[in-house]
């Protein structure tokens, strides 16, 4: 469990958690040889069908897929490293990893869920607040060390149930937030796919 003095920077989200692996690509040929299944989802994993040493790559690049009807993912993890890896970057990359963390994990403090309301939350140790207008139109959310700011209306408008939007308030409060969390989130990830099954496709 890692204690949180979070600080904010300009680094994207694209920097962190579900970006390891390429965007899915129809293009890609790939041969399957295991399915994979992580809670109640099924994957297919296969060897990436390219010369791996004109690739530069001193092992088998792996892919995977929900179905026959996607397109494959490749992944950055390798059988060399351990199924473990392999089912936690497939996690990372098929479910909002950070949002199902912070949900699972999140504690409110004071306050309740409802319009008019504010709420006081932590999450081991880095604390937020969000408010909701009595009408529930508009929100409002405060970091550590930071003052009020307004929540993205649409945002509001998306996410009626306002636990949902304290999550979501959260996340988009700032592109570098997915960094504060990521190495938790990778070990969240871990721990999920630790229950993770692989049978050999005949």
């Amino acid at each position: 469990m890692t204690v949180h003095q979070p600080t904010f920077d300009e680094a994207g989200s694209h920097a962190a958690l579900g970006d390891a692996s390429a965007a899915p690509d129809p293009d890609l040929e790939v041969a399957p040889f295991a399915r994979l299944t992580i809670g109640d989802t099924v994957f297919e994993v296969g060897t990436v069908l390219t010369d791996i040493v004109a690739a530069g790559e001193a092992h088998d690049i792996l892919a995977f897929r929900p179905n026959a009807d996607t397109p494959w993912k490749q992944l950055r993890a390798t059988l060399e490293e351990g199924w473990r890896p392999v089912a936690a970057e497939v996690v990372r990359n098929t479910r909002d990893a950070l949002h199902d963390y912070v949900g699972m994990h999140m504690i409110r403090r004071s306050g309740s869920f409802r319009a008019g309301g504010r709420v006081s939350l932590t999450l081991f140790g880095f604390d937020w607040e969000v408010r909701l207008s009595s009408d529930g139109k508009r929100a409002q959310v405060r970091l550590p060390d930071m003052s009020w700011e307004e929540v993205d209306p649409n945002l509001v408008a998306e996410h009626q149930d306002f636990k949902e939007l304290a999550i979501a308030s959260l996340i988009k409060s700032r592109p570098s937030i997915h960094k504060v969390f990521e190495d938790d989130v990778e070990a969240w990830a871990l721990r999920l796919a630790a229950g993770a099954s692989v049978v050999p496709i005949m």
